[in-house]
């Protein structure tokens, strides 16, 4: 309230001011990208050397009939407290010009809300004002394009995604030039930015001899951006996919056969070695058992011997 007081003040003024006091901008309109900066500048006349105490300098946003208060310096000091909040830290007036009569509003990373209509309203030794014009264009230079293929069906969904400002028109052409927009469906939202999120998305039966376009086409700024796509590439893409699902099946089931064979060779030695303590501990529990057989072995043996000799020698005495 007080802001819009003070303007009202200063322009009644105009009327017994405004043949000795003029200021001048050396350029009414501003044409920036989003995100980029910009400097606007009005000029006032110093007369001699600058007395800052004597000047008062406002920039006032005016846009869709509401005001912000962008910059205010009084008596060579600023007031952040009657800044809007919308340029803390992103708006200022550069202070080593103005003993130039030179006063430069820069604005660093400009958003699309910052377009509109400017007041310079300079008080020093006279009162005088003008208005400067900043429009903001977003590119839609970034196509993010995706590929669907429909379930069950022969067909392909191409989308294309973009954001800009203001908002495009999106166009869809074969390698023949025949347009296909009236099969596309094109959707947008407003981001908090005040971008224009544009997506659209084309349905077809692919052809191995033609290539597709989604063509953004941003009338105010006068720019297009184009993205392409090849149908073979969907083919190889889809052929690629089936390969890499084969290869995936073929690896898992080597990957199951070698821990199958794995867990056999595991389960082998694991018995093998259950059974080793098995028949250790049997042959402590009987020491002797090995000895007694070859025992009776040998005596089986030397019985057999004997018997021999014996009947040996009982057939000598007979023969005699």
């Amino acid at each position: 309230m007080f802001q819009i007081l003070t303007t009202l003040l200063l322009e009644v003024q105009l009327s017994t001011a405004s043949a000795l006091f003029t200021v001048e901008v050396p350029q009414q309109l501003y044409i920036v990208e989003y995100r980029s900066n910009v400097s606007m500048e009005c000029r006032f006349p110093v007369n001699g050397s600058l007395n800052l105490g004597l000047l008062t300098v406002v920039w006032e946003q005016k846009r869709q009939g509401k005001s912000k208060e962008v910059y205010t310096l009084r008596g060579g000091k600023a007031f952040p407290s009657s800044q809007h909040h919308d340029y803390i830290g992103r708006a200022a007036v550069l202070c080593s010009e103005l003993k130039l009569g030179r006063v430069i509003l820069h604005i660093n990373s400009v958003k699309i809300t910052d377009a509109g209509s400017y007041l310079c309203l300079i008080d020093y030794q006279g009162v005088d004002y003008k208005y400067i014009t900043l429009e903001v264009k977003a590119s839609y230079r970034r196509i993010n394009t995706k590929v669907i293929r429909k379930a069950g069906e022969d067909k392909f969904a191409f989308m294309c995604q973009s954001e800009g400002f203001p908002l495009a028109e999106v166009f869809w052409q074969n390698e023949k030039n025949i347009s296909l927009s009236r099969s596309a469906n094109t959707t947008y939202v407003l981001t908090t930015d005040g971008l224009y999120n544009v997506t659209s998305t084309l349905t077809f039966k692919p052809n191995t001899t033609e290539n597709y376009s989604c063509v953004f086409w941003n009338k105010e700024v006068g720019g297009e951006t184009a993205a392409h796509i090849s149908t073979s590439a969907l083919i190889s893409t889809d052929h690629s996919g089936q390969k890499s699902l084969i290869l995936f099946i073929v690896l898992t089931c080597v990957i199951v056969a070698v821990l199958a064979s794995a867990l056999v060779i595991f389960q082998t030695r694991k018995l093998f070695r259950n059974w080793r303590p098995q028949k250790d501990r049997r042959r402590k529990l009987n020491p002797n058992q090995k000895d007694k057989k070859r025992d009776d072995f040998e005596t089986q043996t030397e019985a057999l011997h004997l018997s021999t000799v014996t009947a040996s020698r009982d057939t000598g005495s007979v023969d005699l």
